[in-house]
């Protein structure tokens, strides 16, 4: 029974972004309205959510690294709990940014501070696969938050979603209790700007960690893309009434469970970087597909869904055999490895999301440009990871 609640409780933890970006998904376009802004200004509620992602997450894994994984990740939990309520309150677009970017590096705790934990536990291939069912049942949350957060919308209203978000932190730190501590070196090394600073250095150093960074961040920034735009262009395009937004979103999000789930199997076969590059040339072939509809005429919705799940499919097996390559480079400092792989992923998705959201017009034209572009480095980053580099540190 521990064992199964210390499960949920670490999919719980690699949730955090997914679903307090994916549950309030639908209810964008009402909350700008509720707040009298625009539909760039709502789209930027997620960007600097995932701003503070980057900035929390270089904070929470070395502090985890010295002080421990379970006292660290507690404290960010009650604060992502007390950054949900202040959402919930906002009465104004600014009061919304600064709640989000608060919310954001609260958030960081859960996703860094996991992938630390399961790298402590685990080796190579293992730490892939036990990862990779970590984000397979994880998906479970973003494949069914956008449909809650549409029927919330329906019968309460934008803010019931930020109070559901403080009520499952207020789970997970139930959860936590039943964990036993696995930070291999407590106390060692120093906390402060500069040791953050050299951790960066000596990761984007390593060009295995530059490989995997490379693949994932690619993965992920495709993903942001795509949820930046979502919920105006299934409207917009499609004409899907906001009840249905959910149906139409859990497509895509099964592409990610399913291949990530896959993974978990097929990395014991094929090994990280073999698998790595099966996910990244599905998603390529699906990025190519649908700029491919969409350039040619009317976007065929069979085709464009196909193509999506596809897309979602490459990205859920390259998830956890970037983050674990990466942070398998440096072991003992799994923390640090991990927030400089989530930071840099973080930061980056965050700025191309943005942009997808700025470039919005009304059509698929620009989001699928943009996933397209991300797919190709991506494929960039394939040969660094596994360029022949003995690590010296």
């Amino acid at each position: 029974m521990k064992e199964r609640i210390t499960f949920a409780t670490l999919v719980g933890l690699v949730a955090y972004a997914a679903i307090a970006t994916d549950l309030y998904l639908p209810a964008i376009p009402a909350l700008v309205a509720d707040l009298g802004a625009s539909a760039s200004d709502g789209q930027l509620t997620l960007s600097v959510f995932m701003l503070g992602i980057a900035i929390g997450q270089l904070i929470f894994g070395p502090l985890s690294d010295y002080y421990g994984r379970i006292p660290v990740v507690t404290a960010g939990t009650v604060l992502f709990l007390g950054t949900s309520i202040a959402c919930a309150l906002a009465n104004s677009i600014e009061f919304m940014w600064a709640a989000r970017l608060a919310q954001g590096l609260a958030a960081a705790s859960g996703p860094v501070i996991a992938r630390a934990i399961v790298r402590d536990r685990y080796e190579g291939d293992r730490a892939v696969s036990v990862m990779a069912i970590l984000s397979g049942a994880m998906a479970v949350i973003p494949l069914i938050a956008p449909t809650i957060g549409s029927w919330m919308l329906i019968l309460v209203d934008w803010r019931a979603t930020y109070f559901t978000l403080a009520v499952f932190a207020f789970i997970i730190l139930l959860g936590l209790r039943t964990f036993s501590e696995s930070a291999p070196a407590i106390g060692e090394g120093g906390i402060g700007i500069r040791p953050v600073l050299a951790h960066f250095s000596v990761c984007l150093g390593d060009r295995r960690f530059i490989g995997y960074q490379t693949c994932g961040t690619a993965g992920f920034s495709a993903i942001m893309a795509y949820l930046s735009t979502v919920s105006f262009f299934m409207e917009d395009v499609f004409g899907l009434p906001t009840a249905y937004f959910g149906y139409g979103f859990a497509l895509s999000v099964a592409g990610f469970m399913v291949g990530a789930l896959l993974c978990s199997r097929v990395v014991m076969h094929l090994g990280i970087n073999r698998t790595l590059a099966l996910g990244t040339s599905l998603s390529m072939m699906a990025a190519i597909g649908q700029w491919l509809g969409i350039a040619y005429g009317p976007p065929p919705i069979l085709l464009l869904a196909t193509c999506s799940f596809v897309l979602f499919l490459g990205v859920g097996f390259t998830a956890a055999n970037a983050s674990m390559g990466a942070i398998s480079r440096f072991p003992k400092y799994a923390g640090a490895a991990s927030a400089v792989f989530g930071c840099t992923q973080a930061i980056v998705a965050a700025g191309v999301g943005a942009a997808a959201g700025h470039l919005y017009d009304g059509t698929l034209a620009p989001t699928a440009s943009i996933m397209l572009a991300c797919a190709l480095v991506g494929m960039l980053g394939l040969p660094l990871t596994r360029a022949k580099y003995r690590l010296e540190v």
